[in-house]
């Protein structure tokens, strides 16, 4: 895609993204899966998504795998359904706009949920966004594991991702470093490029070399032009994760963007855990599943191959949150060993 395209696809213009000269707040729920969920548990999720969704999910080998990719599916959904009670969640419906993002819709209402999800192994993460349309179309979250594969120095991992990294950001992986610290910093690089690619709706396909990331002086040029007008939000999260009875750590590194117009980009850290209260949840994914409407009496929860049960909030607020997993070590590339 030329770099005309590009500007195109990303700002439509300031008043458009900006009305009436207020932001819609861009929020992440980080939900966490920190055990093996039961056939039960997994049916009953698996009932509340679209037919679509069901039958890829039945693809899926493994229940784990299918229910991180339902999770994903119906977060959008327990949004709505929870942070919007006034509008009932029967008129909400999925919309996709012709750059191939998805979004949330309502009849009675002017104003749309943007969102995008990511998922890993024990993290599913949804950013969204309440407003008009052109405000919250274009947002994306990526979330990435800090590990590295058993056998390699997190500076080989760093090196296979070279074909997505700029000649300046690679100097950031110095080879001076520890491995935290090269880890910590490559997966800030590559899920702030993700995130940004996913909310411009591009495909999978999308250069990353285009895209410059300068975090200390908290800029990001794309075809040698700087990047205007957007928003990243980043944190990590450590998770305690229950596996073969044993607990445990698992540390992944999340970033979100979003189209704001105009002509700044702001980066917002974990560093101000008072300000983050008000943009990030963690909740584990048990909470979830608790708060969801039961199957109507008779339906067979056994299997994934029942009708999509209508959704209906049956209580008020949001789902319960477990205690804040905000990882420590945070700011920029500025990590101690």
């Amino acid at each position: 895609m030329s770099n005309q395209q590009t500007q195109e696809t990303t700002t439509t213009s300031t008043s458009s993204a900006v009305v009436g000269g207020v932001q819609p707040l861009m929020q992440i729920w980080a939900v966490s899966i920190n055990r093996k969920i039961s056939r039960e548990e997994f049916a009953t999720c698996l009932n509340l998504v679209d037919p679509k969704a069901r039958v890829k999910a039945e693809k899926f080998a493994n229940r784990n795998d299918a229910f991180r990719y339902v999770l994903s599916k119906l977060l959008p959904s327990v949004v709505v359904w929870r942070e919007h009670p006034v509008l009932p969640p029967t008129q909400w419906c999925h919309n996709v706009t012709k750059n191939g993002k998805d979004y949330m819709g309502c009849a009675d209402s002017t104003q749309v949920l943007g969102y995008d999800t990511a998922r890993g192994d024990s993290l599913v993460t949804i950013a969204f966004a309440y407003g008009h349309k052109p405000q919250v179309v274009n947002i994306g979250v990526d979330i990435m594991q800090l590990i590295v594969p058993r056998g390699i120095s997190a500076r080989k991992f760093a090196d296979s991702f070279a074909h997505k990294l700029t000649t300046n950001e690679e100097l950031v992986l110095d080879t001076k470093l520890k491995d935290e610290v090269i880890l910590r910093r490559l997966c800030i690089l590559l899920t702030i490029k993700t995130a940004y690619i996913k909310a411009l709706g591009q495909p999978a396909g999308f250069d990353y070399s285009r895209i410059d990331c300068n975090i200390p002086e908290e800029s990001v040029m794309v075809d040698g032009k700087p990047l205007l007008g957007w928003e990243f939000r980043l944190f990590k999260a450590n998770l305690g994760v229950l596996r073969h009875g044993f607990l445990l750590e698992e540390t992944y590194q999340c970033s979100s963007a979003l189209y704001r117009g105009g002509k700044t980009t702001k980066f917002v850290w974990e560093e101000n855990v008072n300000e983050m209260k008000n943009w990030l949840r963690f909740i584990n994914a048990d909470a979830i599943i608790a708060d969801l409407p039961k199957p109507p009496p008779g339906t067979n929860t056994s299997s994934g191959t029942t009708a999509g049960t209508t959704m209906t909030s049956s209580t008020s607020g949001p789902p319960a949150s477990t205690s804040s997993n905000a990882g420590s070590g945070s700011g920029k590339f500025a990590i101690s060993a």
